[in-house]
C-alpha cells in the first residue's frame, strides 16, 4: 500500500477559473499529486459560464456540477462565488463519477461549502475514507453574524461534515488550533501548503501594467487578496499619509475581488485615494508580474489578534518571488523556527498603523535590507513548502486512512 498509486477524489466548490487561495492550492495539489502518478478527479461547481462540464486539465480529470449562483450576503462577506450544488441530480451524477473513477480516498477543500455534505455521502455510501482540508476558520468582523455562524459551524457543520472524516488536514497551527477548539478534534494532521516559484515575466507584460495602473517612477506596496469586511486593508491605508510624506511616489496597489466600499471611502477621507489603486480581480497567471512590481507585499494586517492570524497562500506566494512580506501573523504558525521576524518576514502589530508607516518608511529606504529578506524569504519558500514535500505529507495522510480502513 505504501507504493502503489493511490486513485483520489477532490471535492471543492472553488476551483479555477474561479481565483482564490483555496482554488489555486486545491488544484496545484491535484496537478502535482497528478504528476506522482496519483490518478486525480475534481468535483467542482460549473459558476462561470463558459467553463466546460468535463475537462482534463494537466492530468486532473475536472468534473463541473450545474449550479445555482446564490447573491452576494453580508453575512458571507459578500463573496462573489456562493453557489448551490446540493440536488439528488447532482448527487446521482457524482455517483456515476465515482463509480466510473473509483477512487480510494475522497479529498473535501473547504468544509463549509455544500460540496462537503455530498462527499460524506458518497463516504457513507462507498465506505472510501473521507480526508478533509480545512482552508477558513469561520469568524464574521460582525458579533451579530456569529451568532448565527458559530452555531451553524460548531454544530451542524461539526456534526454532519467534520466528524465523518477520517482526517483533517490543517495548512497551519493556527488551523490546528481551531480544528481543536471548535471541533474537538485534536487529531488535526499540518501540511502547510505547497508553493511554487515564479517565473520571471517578460519585460512587455510589465511595461503593459506600469502603463495600465500609472507606476512608472513609483514605490508599490503591493497587497494581494480578496477585499471584504475582514480583509478591508485599513491600517495600510491609514499608515499611507505618513508614508507618503517620506515617499510621496508610493501607491498601495490592491489586486483582488472588492467587495467592500469601505477602504475606497477611507483613502478619500484621510486625501491619499489617488495613491490607492484597485486593480480588482486578474488571473492568478498575472500575479508573478505585479509581484515583480512590488517594493514590498503588504496583507490587510487587521484581520485578528497576530496570534490567531494566518499566513496565507499570497503571502506566501510573494515570499517565494523574493518580497519583503509585512504581516500582522503568528511568528509560530508553521512550527517554531520557519518563520523569523526581522530575517524572512517582518512582523507588525495590527490595529497600529503609526507603526505600520515607520516601519514601511524603514524597509523603502534600505532598498539592500529589503534584498536581504526577500533572499531569505524565497530559501524558506523552496526549504518548507516546496510539492514534494507537500505532496509526500499529503500521500502519507491518505495511507495512514487507507490503513486504518483495512483494519476496521
Amino acid at each position: 500500500m505504501n507504493s502503489a498509486p493511490i486513485s483520489v477524489c477532490m471535492f471543492s466548490n472553488l476551483y479555477p477559473p474561479i481565483v482564490s487561495g483555496s482554488s489555486i492550492q486545491s488544484s496545484s495539489l491535484a496537478r502535482e499529486l497528478a504528476q506522482r502518478k496519483c490518478e486525480m478527479v475534481v468535483i467542482t461547481a460549473k459558476v462561470v459560464g463558459d467553463s466546460k462540464e468535463y475537462e482534463k486539465v494537466d492530468g486532473v480529470h475536472v468534473y463541473r456540477l450545474p449550479a445555482i449562483r446564490l447573491p452576494k450576503m453580508s453575512i458571507s462577506l459578500n463573496f462573489p462565488w456562493l453557489t448551490y450544488t446540493f440536488t439528488p441530480r447532482n448527487l446521482r451524477r457524482i455517483r456515476a463519477i465515482m463509480d466510473r473513477h473509483n477512487p480510494d480516498v475522497l479529498h473535501v477543500h473547504n468544509h463549509m461549502f455544500d460540496l462537503a455534505l455530498s462527499a460524506v455521502l458518497m463516504h457513507r455510501r462507498t465506505k472510501r475514507p473521507l480526508v478533509i482540508t480545512i482552508h477558513t476558520v469561520i469568524k464574521h468582523a460582525r458579533g451579530l453574524y456569529n451568532l448565527l455562524l458559530y452555531p451553524a459551524d460548531r454544530v451542524f457543520l461539526k456534526r454532519f461534515v467534520i466528524d465523518q472524516a477520517d482526517a483533517v488536514i490543517c495548512p497551519d497551527c493556527n488551523a490546528k488550533d481551531y480544528v481543536r477548539n471548535a471541533f474537538g478534534r485534536p487529531d488535526g494532521a499540518l501540511v502547510p501548503y505547497g508553493i511554487s516559484l515564479p517565473e520571471a515575466p517578460t519585460d512587455m507584460v510589465l511595461d503593459g501594467l506600469r502603463a495600465k495602473h500609472g507606476l512608472d517612477g513609483k514605490r508599490v506596496i503591493l497587497s494581494l487578496g480578496h477585499v471584504h469586511a475582514l480583509r478591508n486593508r485599513k491600517d495600510l491605508i491609514q499608515a499611507l499619509p505618513d508614508v507618503l510624506g517620506v515617499f510621496p511616489e508610493t501607491v498601495l496597489l490592491i489586486v483582488g475581488t472588492v467587495a467592500d466600499d469601505s477602504p475606497a471611502a477611507l483613502a478619500r477621507n484621510l486625501g491619499v485615494r489617488e495613491s490607492v489603486i484597485f486593480a480588482g480581480h486578474v488571473p492568478h497567471s498575472e500575479v508573478p508580474a505585479f509581484l515583480a512590481l512590488a517594493d514590498l507585499e503588504a496583507h490587510w494586517l487587521n484581520q485578528d489578534a497576530a496570534r490567531n492570524t494566518s499566513l496565507g497562500i499570497a503571502s506566501l506566494e510573494a515570499m517565494g518571488a523574493g518580497k519583503v512580506v509585512l504581516s500582522a501573523a503568528n511568528e509560530n504558525g508553521f512550527g517554531p523556527g520557519v518563520l523569523k521576524n526581522g530575517e524572512n518576514i517582518v512582523l507588525v502589530e495590527p490595529g497600529n498603523p503609526g507603526q505600520l508607516a515607520q516601519t514601511v518608511i524603514g524597509l523603502l529606504g534600505d532598498g539592500a535590507g529589503c534584498r536581504v529578506i526577500g533572499g531569505r524569504a524565497r530559501q524558506t519558500i523552496q526549504e518548507h513548502f516546496s510539492w514534494d514535500s507537500v505532496c509526500s505529507r499529503t500521500l502519507a495522510v491518505y495511507r495512514e486512512v487507507l490503513r486504518e480502513g483495512a483494519c476496521r
